[in-house]
């Protein structure tokens, strides 16, 4: 599909936020073999889209989440893909137990560690992690021993 075919059909069909946000991403000069691959990995939106986040977030209310979500129900595309499937397990991966337990702030640690659990649950609950699970379970297991081993040396359990 042509680039300019595809920006207007996303101004005809989506919210402005996305439109320009498509936008944005598209005078970036990247060279798009597949538009549907390319909106279809999550991790793009982040990596083009950071530069335009106060756009999104302060003057239009939105996120780049609302805005995956958009383009993908537009392109008939499972939200729940291997894209952020492994988004998300790398942004947990990040998250070591020496890094939870260094932060000084009982209160962000105790917020931490509640959003680590809904992403592992949230992770745990994925369509495409079931369908997938051999790919995947060593890595759920390992994240799943660290927050019990953070809750643990805390005292959280």
């Amino acid at each position: 599909m042509d680039k300019k075919i595809f920006l207007e059909n996303i101004k005809n069909s989506c919210q402005e936020i996305t439109y320009l946000s498509v936008k944005h991403i598209l005078e970036k000069n990247i060279k798009l073999d597949d538009i549907e691959d390319f909106f279809s990995n999550y991790k793009n939106y982040h990596i083009y889209l950071n530069d335009f986040a106060g756009t999104i977030y302060n003057n239009y209310g939105s996120s780049v989440d609302n805005i995956y979500i958009e383009i993908c129900n537009y392109l008939k595309i499972d939200v729940d893909n291997s894209y952020t499937l492994e988004y998300t397990i790398k942004k947990l991966e990040k998250q070591t137990p020496q890094l939870l337990l260094s932060l000084i702030d009982e209160d962000i640690q105790k917020q931490t560690i509640a959003n680590f659990e809904e992403k592992l649950l949230a992770i745990k609950s994925s369509k495409y992690f079931h369908n997938n699970n051999s790919d995947f379970l060593p890595r759920v297991n390992k994240l799943q021993s660290n927050i019990t081993l953070v809750k643990n040396a805390l005292g959280y359990l």
